[in-house]
């Protein structure tokens, strides 16, 4: 999960002026009893590897109701969903730069 966060907060931060066309969640895999806890564990990543806090909804799901609905078994895990609020299959990040660019007439 760390390694990834770095990439998805510039992303986010980069696209700030599409940000009514996407949105980035985090799903926690801590074992944090609730959100003061989890802001705890992540202080030190906040503080080097990810160089701030993250600009995005970091959800803490302590019954797994949430992985197993969305079939999460394994963390970075990569979930588009579309503006219409479909799961897009095979979804990613440079997907959704590709998205992204086709709806502002750019090429990526």
């Amino acid at each position: 999960m760390e390694s990834s966060l770095p990439s998805l907060k510039k992303f986010y931060e980069a696209h700030e002026d599409q940000r009514d066309r996407f949105e980035i969640l985090a799903f926690s895999g801590s074992s944090a009893a609730d959100m003061a806890g989890l802001e705890k564990q992540m202080k030190p990543l906040e503080d080097g590897k990810w160089g701030g806090p993250l600009p995005f909804p970091i959800l803490l799901d302590l019954t797994g109701k949430t992985w197993k609905a969305w079939g999460i078994i394994a963390l970075p895990r990569f979930v588009l969903i579309d503006p219409e609020g479909n799961v897009v299959r095979g979804g990613s990040e440079k997907m959704l730069e590709s998205k992204l660019a086709a709806e502002k007439g750019e090429k990526k």
